[in-house]
């Protein structure tokens, strides 16, 4: 098995950083001034875990050369099932380059970064054709032996490329040996390839020791053929293993999975107790490794650098792409405990009538096994009809699609039994598929009404098309086999409770339009070829058909799954400028939020 080394192999192997350094931590009390291979954790370390624990979501815990890293970054490290931050791996990447440099090696690695190897891939997506402060770091390359680039797959996985100069080689090290996904590998050199052909034309390029500087030409090898991984949640942890011990020709050690879960704990008390970390922290958090005569002592905080920090924290976020910032705002969103933070409304709206979504609301819509709540759907709904709005006063335009909420399907109250239902009130009906505000428009004047209801706790959209009588049906949730026979037979008793309703408020709402005739006698099409998801994921799925159905058919984009679908709604829910209790966030929050305000406005994206 060519993941792991032979006893013989083992013996012969000299580790990369110290070959005498002993396993045991000598300084338990103070920092680590090494890499440690033992990963038991001493007192050190489970003094570092209550520091993080204890420490606020906000604070920078560690910060070495000029990557930072936030208490709630940092705790991915504590939770097994987690993907690691960049930062976290940034941090780690420096460390292994301190060790490399203090060791005086003689064969030269440079240890690049998850930031500017994103770089690289950008640049070989977009081709550039003059020199970049990318150039000169490209420049740097050639003075080394060997360069480990981070690869990252767009939230999937890590790996890690190794350039071998002595070779002429790309060594690819893959926990999961996904030998079929290189494309990101491809963009990286060639961005690569890009820096090094300016830097042919430039003067002084003879004193470098490459043979060849055509690294797209260069042999591509996969050094792992069997997968190493068995989670989901590893593949950081074992790039950053392949970085410290690849050799270029070996692995000083083996590396299992039962290595990289106990690494996984020991590297947050690395990072904390690292001996080149500056982060000041906030005084409480390190209250625990005080005297406890002088816990009732005032402690200062530093709040100009903390505000330098965080400065600096968010120049970084504003280069995040919006999958990127939505992620990291959903897993903030879903570490908030306190019921008091989370009995706080956060977004909130009153035109045209008022919806209030507190923090826990919202927080649900991040839990698989919940459905779509109505308010938070209506909610949904309303911010994609005012962006509507919003585009076609910037192109002068006219409205052509009418949404409702589920305010109107509620009022009908399908499927109580008379008995128990309540009276129509009609005029509340007719309020209900009114013209929304922010634009004078006619909805008779309409081509399309998109009308979401509710059964059975799933949701089903009927699109009401003018010109051609037809409605159309988009059902995400699965069918039941007694309609395997007869699918439309599903939606016959909807369709007509429609059918009575829909004429009683357009009556009064838009008297004598073609909404007024009887729906139920207009040809009926089922959309087919659409995603069949369970019914918790239909609310929001529904969403996306409303948003996305434009000339009676559907332009989904891709998603990797329901909840990347979950994520983004809310993500677009929170930055709905409409909302009256941004207030209620914290400034952090607030800034995240206006960072995928401005990317969406500049893009032209609509949820």
């Amino acid at each position: 098995n060519e993941e792991k080394l032979s006893e013989d192999d083992d013996k012969q192997t000299i580790s990369a950083y110290d070959g005498k350094q002993p396993d045991v931590p000598q300084h338990t009390n103070e920092t680590y001034d090494y890499l440690p291979q033992d990963y038991a954790l001493t007192e050190l370390d489970l003094c570092a875990h209550i520091v993080i624990e204890d420490s606020s979501e906000k604070e920078i815990l560690v910060k070495i050369d000029q990557v930072c890293v936030k208490q709630c970054d940092l705790r991915c490290l504590l939770d097994g099932a987690k993907w690691l931050k960049d930062d976290v791996i940034n941090s780690y990447i420096y460390c292994i380059q301190e060790v490399h440099e203090q060791n005086k090696n003689d064969h030269k690695v440079y240890f690049e970064n998850t930031f500017l190897a994103g770089l690289l891939k950008r640049d070989g997506k977009i081709g550039i054709h003059e020199a970049t402060f990318m150039t000169k770091i490209v420049g740097n390359y050639l003075k080394h032996d060997m360069i480990h680039l981070p690869i990252n797959i767009e939230h999937s996985h890590w790996y890690l490329a190794c350039v071998n100069v002595e070779k002429s080689e790309i060594q690819v090290l893959d926990s999961l040996c996904w030998e079929h996904n290189r494309v990101d590998l491809t963009n990286t050199l060639q961005g690569l390839q890009y820096h090094l052909d300016i830097l042919k034309t430039q003067e002084n390029m003879n004193n470098h020791n490459w043979k060849d500087l055509d690294v797209t030409k260069w042999t591509i090898t996969e050094q792992l053929h069997n997968p190493i991984q068995k989670d989901s949640s590893s593949c950081g942890l074992f790039m950053l293993k392949f970085m410290e011990y690849w050799t270029g020709h070996t692995l000083t050690h083996s590396i299992t999975q039962e290595n990289i879960i106990d690494f996984r704990y020991k590297l947050a008390a690395i990072l904390l107790c690292w001996k080149t970390n500056t982060a000041q922290g906030d005084p409480n958090d390190v209250m625990l490794l005080e005297s406890l005569d002088d816990e009732n002592r005032p402690k200062p905080i530093n709040s100009l650098s903390i505000e330098k920090r965080y400065q600096s924290l968010i120049s970084v976020v504003s280069y995040m792409s919006v999958d990127e910032l939505e992620g990291g705002l959903c897993n903030y969103i879903k570490s908030i405990g306190p019921a008091e933070i989370l009995e706080k409304v956060w977004v909130q709206s009153s035109d045209p009538y008022p919806i209030s979504l507190t923090l826990k609301r919202l927080q649900g819509m991040l839990n698989e096994e919940l459905p779509m709540e109505c308010d938070c759907f209506n909610l949904v709904i309303r911010k994609i009809m005012f962006d509507d709005i919003q585009t076609v006063k910037k192109r002068k335009g006219l409205i052509s699609k009418h949404y409702l909420d589920m305010r109107f399907w509620m009022i009908t109250d399908f499927g109580r039994h008379p008995t128990y239902r309540k009276k129509l009130d009609v005029e509340q009906l007719a309020y209900s598929v009114r013209s929304w505000p922010g634009i004078k428009y006619n909805v008779s004047s309409c081509k399309t009404i998109h009308i979401p209801i509710q059964a059975n706790n799933g949701f089903i959209l009927f699109v009401l098309a003018k010109d051609t009588r037809t409605v159309y049906i988009l059902d995400p949730t699965p069918t039941d086999p007694i309609y395997q026979r007869n699918r439309y037979a599903k939606y016959v008793p909807k369709l007509l409770w429609i059918s009575e309703h829909l004429p009683k408020a357009m009556s009064k709402a838009c008297p004598g339009s073609t909404w007024n005739e009887n729906i139920f006698l207009w040809h009926q099409q089922i959309i087919s070829n659409i995603p069949i998801h369970n019914r918790e994921l239909s609310g929001y799925l529904i969403t996306l058909f409303m948003s996305t159905w434009d000339d009676e058919k559907l332009n989904l984009p891709f998603l990797k799954d329901g909840y990347e679908l979950r994520k983004q709604i809310l993500g677009k829910l929170l930055t709905f400028k409409k909302n009256e209790c941004e207030v209620n966030m914290r400034a952090g929050v607030l800034d995240i939020i206006n960072c995928i305000g401005n990317i969406q406005t500049n893009m032209n994206v609509k949820i």
